[in-house]
């Protein structure tokens, strides 16, 4: 007698599909995968466009040819591969002969050049006033100039190419499109100067953009030669975000109207730094960056609008298929917004073709679009975060957080519930998935911030959910304020209202999220195999049924806690490094002992604070460093210490030097600096000529100032340290010259390796000839700290002496230990063995 077997029970749910299963489904994945492949070895290995090119194209008609082989879709992935790399070689090494990064010379010359503007002008108002800054910035503007000409000695030359055009005033009345003549300041674009520095050079080239010109003191330098945005698409789109800019002023207060701008256009520029670095720093600044979020919001909105009004499904998606494309181009066409235009896009268009979609394949075909219109957007930030977010969310959270099948039990108790009780759980339940998603992406995106931006921030985690809530209302609320803004302000005022107060309560939130302590911090980034691996670990928590899922996640959380132990084990090693960094004129030396300390001697420059934000602390940074063990301050000049309050924001600092007279100096830079010392609970102590201080076998002797103060201004009263590690010895100097050069040298030291100019080198601090400072210290090296300029007296002043300045060498490294002292220049690549010889 056979066993009775039940009938299936077709109702029943079926289990979750994995989601490689639809990615092996949809056709484009391959070819995203191929080509993301082939970017990466141009990238990072080098190939040229010609091999490249032909690969791509002999695969393509291998797949043409045997289109119903199974050895098709690999044809199809090596062609798309090949293309991808030839796209992106071209993009970045392909120019015309007569390319205006061909002509421009490497340090900043007088030119005449002629062009069409091919941006939008950017205007950044003037800082806000800071007792930090030497050289106060006042507003500037910032374009794209596509050159048409150049100036020579013989006339007018025909040119092509791009230039970053920096204008210190404003350009009003200009637009994309317009024909301009500009007098200014022509170079090359400088690479990175200093380890883990941003390379300027380097973002100018993804963006075909081979030369700067700036234009300097006022706009007197640029003349418009003709109107030419009315026949430029991007000039219409300028005038109308323009135009919304201006709506957006005069319906809300300053605060409010800044924040729009940046939420509803895509205007960064119009959000000053304090507040665009709350919103960075909380870790929600997704909110206010044109992203694909707005898009879908966006979307969302003016579909529901269109089914009010009972408008036909195909001709709604046609209507909508327009505004996501206007929208995506007023506000910049970012890779994050056009990866949702193209996305909501595809879903339209198969709705007006009645065919059914496959979100992974239009989320491989937004991926190829965003690489077809610069394949150098997958390797920036925004693009990268973009779409690692929208996979997790679709395929990774969609499947974890979605609710398991009700038992027979469980839907009579739900059916027994009252309207109340099911409101309230349905409530509490959007409450809990939106907190649920913030936190999978927040763990998720995590490493890829610290790498990027070395800041972690877990109070995004429970700040994400009513900002995501308060800036899609006041993106609905001012998308309305824009639409109806022409016929009057009485017609935009209750939109207004809505939004200012939307954009209120953000404010309020994030500025009390800012104060929380621990809410983030900044550490140095992770290593990049051990990102490779966890986001290996992730895609396959993503891909995978649930069972194999799970175990996946289980591995990348043992791999998080891993990268933590390691993270936290103090840098050990021989020898005792010192980087004299290229910082304009300032100064900042870092010392790293042996055991792992680290010590910095001044941190300052007369660019300003975010010279030293830009420079030092990725440097720190690269170096795998997390904390300052003691910072010493040569004296109270605002170009030796005005970027340590920075720092002290960035590093927790154990100990600051300091000269007897460094308090006495009545300057609001002093005060500002004394107070940060006292914020972040810093002690201090006081440095004169005899003391010495020790670590890790290194010691410091402080040759100068002495106990009783010296007249004269602070150059005179400079901390000069003799540090000393084994047999070797580094001088640092300060800003020393006149009387203080003269008691200094009344106390003998030994020959010295490396010597740190005084006064950043010079004249003044080296005369006169054969210099005071050359003949007590005898150094072998001489490191300048200065901006670019000669340096043939310091040759002449330290007669026997090699001289490197750090405009030209970059960063200087120098590295002792029991074989000797080698110093490495960041930007010549020279390596130099520092011998004493006589």
């Amino acid at each position: 007698m056979s066993p009775h077997v039940p009938p299936p029970d077709h109702d029943a749910p079926r289990p979750q599909e994995p989601a490689w299963r639809e990615f092996a489904r949809a056709p484009l994945a391959p070819v995203a995968l191929a080509a993301t492949l082939g970017l990466i070895v141009d990238r990072y290995v080098g190939v040229s466009s010609f091999a490249s090119l032909a690969v791509g194209v002999g695969a393509l008609a291998a797949w043409l040819v045997g289109r119903d082989r199974p050895s098709a879709a690999l044809w199809l992935a090596v062609a798309a591969g090949g293309l991808a790399a030839a796209h992106h070689h071209d993009h970045r090494h392909r120019f015309e002969p007569n390319d205006i990064g061909l002509v421009a010379p490497d340090v900043p010359t007088p030119a005449r050049v002629r062009g069409a503007l091919a941006e939008e002008p950017v205007r950044y108002r003037a800082a806000k006033p800071d007792p930090l800054v030497t050289e106060p910035k006042g507003e500037t503007t910032s374009t794209v100039l596509s050159v048409t000409a150049v100036e020579s000695q013989s006339g007018w030359v025909p040119a092509s190419g791009r230039v970053r055009l920096t204008v210190e005033g404003e350009l009003s009345g200009l637009h994309a499109g317009d024909a301009l003549e500009v007098t200014g300041r022509l170079a090359k674009p400088q690479g990175a100067a200093n380890p883990g520095e941003r390379d300027f050079r380097e973002y100018l080239l993804d963006q075909r953009i081979t030369a700067t010109l700036r234009v300097e003191k006022s706009a007197a330098g640029v003349a418009r030669l003709g109107e030419g945005w009315r026949a430029s698409l991007f000039g219409w789109v300028g005038v109308a975000r323009g135009a919304g800019t201006r709506w957006l002023q005069e319906a809300l207060p300053p605060d409010e109207s800044g924040l729009a701008a940046a939420l509803l256009l895509g205007d960064t520029a119009a959000l000053d730094r304090d507040g665009w670095d709350a919103y960075v720093r909380t870790g929600v600044v997704h909110v206010l960056a044109i992203s694909g979020q707005h898009l879908v919001v966006l979307a969302g909105f003016v579909w529901l609008v269109l089914k009010v009004f009972a408008v036909r499904r195909r001709h709604g998606a046609w209507v909508l298929i327009v505004v996501m494309i206007g929208y995506t181009l007023l506000t910049g066409a970012r890779p994050s917004a056009v990866r949702a235009a193209v996305m909501v896009c595809a879903v339209c268009l198969a709705i007006v073709l009645r065919r059914p979609v496959i979100a992974a394949n239009i989320f491989a075909l937004s991926w190829l679009v965003v690489i077809a219109i610069n394949p150098t957007d997958p390797f920036s930030q925004g693009c990268q975060l973009s779409f690692l977010s929208v996979f997790v969310l679709v395929w990774g959270a969609g499947v974890w957080l979605a609710p398991r099948p009700l038992t027979p039990v469980e839907q009579l108790l739900d059916e027994s519930r009252g309207p109340a009780e099911k409101l309230v759980r349905a409530v509490l339940r959007v409450v809990w998935v939106a907190f649920a998603i913030s936190f999978i992406l927040g763990v998720v995106n995590a490493p890829l911030v610290l790498a990027w931006q070395n800041l972690a921030a877990p109070i995004g985690l429970l700040l994400g959910p009513p900002l995501v809530l308060l800036t899609s209302v006041a993106l609905v609320a001012g998308f309305l304020l824009l639409l109806v803004a022409p016929f009057g302000a009485w017609a935009a005022w209750p939109f207004a209202k809505v939004t200012e107060l939307s954009l209120a309560l953000c404010e309020v939130l994030v500025h009390a999220a800012e104060r929380i302590p621990g809410g983030w911090v900044y550490a140095p980034a992770p290593p990049v195999w051990w990102l490779v691996a966890f986001y290996a670990g992730v895609a396959l928590a993503v891909l995978c049924a649930v069972p194999w899922s799970r175990r996946c996640l289980l591995g990348v959380a043992v791999w998080v806690f891993a990268g933590l132990a390691l993270t936290g084990q103090p840098r050990t090693g021989d020898e005792c490094r010192f980087t004299f960094l290229a910082i304009g004129h300032g100064c900042c030396v870092v010392i790293e002992t042996p055991d792992g300390r680290v010590l910095l001697y001044d941190a300052g420059t007369t660019a300003g604070p975010d010279a030293v934000r830009r420079t030092v602390a990725p440097f720190l940074w690269a170096r795998g460093v997390s904390r300052i063990d003691e910072l010493f301050v040569s004296h109270a000049d605002l170009d030796h210490f005005n970027g340590i309050p920075e720092l002290l924001g960035r590093f927790p600092v154990g100990r600051v030097t300091l000269t007897p007279t460094f308090s006495d100096k009545s300057s609001p830079g002093v005060e500002a600096a004394l107070a940060a010392f006292e914020r972040h609970r810093v002690a201090t102590r006081i440095a004169v000529a005899g003391d010495r201080f020790e670590a890790s076998g290194v010691t410091f002797d402080v040759l100068h100032p002495p106990a009783e103060r010296l007249e004269g201004n602070e150059n005179t009263r400079s901390l000069v340290l003799l540090v000393r590690s084994g047999p070797h010895a580094v001088l640092l100097t300060g800003d020393l010259e006149g009387a203080g050069q003269a008691r200094a040298v009344d106390r003998p030291v030994p020959p010295v390796d490396v010597m740190l100019a005084p006064h950043h080198g010079a004249k003044s601090a080296h005369l006169p000839l054969p210099s005071l400072m050359a003949a007590w210290a005898k150094p072998k090296l001489v490191i300048s700290s200065q901006r670019p300029g000669p340096t043939d007296h310091l040759t002449r002043a330290y007669a026997g002496a090699t001289v490197w300045d750090t405009p030209t060498a970059g960063a200087v490294t120098v590295r002792c230990h029991s074989t000797g002292v080698i110093a490495e220049a960041f930007r010549t690549g020279e390596v130099l063995v520092v011998r004493r010889g006589r």
